[in-house]
């Protein structure tokens, strides 16, 4: 295999992950709006999975990955 098609393949697998991440952060947005009082486990769950989104997107930034996905979910 070729090196571009290692890195084509890697990068695939990278914009899909984050786009996983993405929808899982904007399901817990809405979610986390209606909720009254949330557990310390839900806090915690929520910032490992930002932390996660947030390296991976700096990774996929780092290497020069183009995709076009949903919006970014950290800014919104």
């Amino acid at each position: 295999m070729s090196q571009n098609k290692v890195k084509e393949l890697g990068d695939q697998r990278l914009i899909t992950t984050i786009e996983k991440l993405q929808a899982e952060i904007a399901v817990e947005k809405s979610l986390d709006a209606t909720t009254l009082d949330m557990s310390e486990n839900n806090i915690v769950a929520g910032k490992i999975l930002l932390a996660k989104y947030a390296f991976l997107y700096d990774e996929a930034r780092y290497r020069n990955t183009r995709f076009s996905g949903f919006t970014n979910a950290i800014s919104e």
